[in-house]
């Protein structure tokens, strides 16, 4: 178990960054420091709903998460084996009335809009510091910080109500997709490669674990002899390979474990079962290793609209799954590693 500290859910930051806006706002008329307070929530805001690392995570009140790590070294010695990483998260988020099926499918939009407002009303108390255009800017500021305090009500009134979800699918499934392909790979006895799996916590806070994990190892790893297979929601629809997310800032998925997934889906074993597509509904705990160009597999799986059904939702239990995407996931999963030793 590797141990690091983030908040205990994304309602926390939801709290602090619509909250540091609101308490900044309402100080415009007191201090013009109240401007570098709304540009400084505005850029934590933007980094975060644009999946980069952003300071707001480290804000109270922190506690002590665990990622949960197991490895079968290979054989060969001298330090030359390849790594091979099958990762999953094991924590379950809070119910948030942003996920129902109508609201997914406005998520990207709904963060877009919602960055713009935040630079507009940094822009917003720059102008009323400086006196212009009253008293309509002042009205301006009021309404930006009545659609805050009502994006904070809704984005957390599920959490107040019904608490946390059961995380049958997201990510249950994935945990034990994750186990299920290492243990075929165990026993198939790869002499030379290191299998570790990486059960991370705090993905839904907003990758956290996944994050530390790749901070405190990434300088362990060759590239070149490393593949990352991460799995996530694997309970309905079907299995996705995900070639692009990201908010305003596209996070693509172009390296070599897609690629030979790409490949492997247009043979009979797979024609049918698979497609390749995109997840702008926040993100995953891959996005690291994106950003780090290590090569990574993301795998989670959507229904004919693109959505995941019933996450951060009540309804998300076991009676609820449907068990073959997660299957097809293994058995791409090793495919695709079996793939990757040969050609390398």
């Amino acid at each position: 178990m590797e141990s690091f500290q983030t908040p205990k859910s994304y309602v926390t930051i939801v709290y602090w960054l619509l909250g540091g806006l609101l308490v900044s706002l309402a100080l415009v008329p007191v201090s013009g420091v109240a401007i570098g307070l709304v540009g400084y929530f505005t850029l934590l805001a933007w980094r975060y709903f644009n999946w980069q690392y952003s300071f707001i995570t480290k804000f109270p009140a922190q506690h002590t998460a665990h990622n949960v790590i197991g490895r079968w070294p290979g054989r060969q010695e001298g330090g030359k084996n390849r790594k091979l990483i099958l990762m999953a998260h094991y924590d379950t988020a809070p119910v948030s009335l942003l996920y129902s099926p109508k609201q997914q499918a406005n998520f990207r939009l709904s963060l877009i809009i919602s960055l713009g407002f935040m630079v507009l009303a940094a822009l917003t108390a720059l102008l009323e510091v400086a006196g212009v255009g009253q008293p309509y800017i002042t009205y301006l500021r009021y309404g930006f910080m009545i659609y805050f305090a009502g994006q904070a009500f809704v984005g957390t009134m599920g959490y107040w109500r019904k608490g946390y979800t059961n995380g049958a699918s997201d990510n249950a499934t994935g945990v034990a997709a994750a186990l299920a392909t290492a243990d075929r790979l165990r026993q198939a006895n790869l002499a030379d490669t290191d299998i570790e799996v990486v059960l991370t916590s705090a993905e839904e806070v907003g990758m956290i674990g996944a994050y530390y994990y790749v901070q405190a190892h990434k300088k362990e790893w060759n590239r070149a002899q490393t593949l990352v297979i991460n799995f996530d929601t694997l309970g309905a629809g079907k299995l996705t390979i995900i070639e692009q997310t990201g908010t305003l800032e596209p996070i693509r998925y172009n390296n070599v474990a897609t690629q030979i997934a790409r490949q492997l889906i247009e043979k009979e074993a797979f024609r049918g079962r698979t497609q390749v597509g995109q997840w702008h509904t926040a993100d995953f705990d891959s996005v690291w290793f994106v950003r780090n160009r290590i090569p990574v597999l993301a795998l989670c799986a959507l229904d004919a609209n693109g959505q995941m059904p019933r996450i951060h939702q009540p309804d998300d239990t076991f009676g609820n799954l449907d068990l073959r995407p997660m299957e097809t996931a293994v058995d791409l999963a090793e495919a695709v590693v079996h793939e990757w030793l040969s050609a390398n």
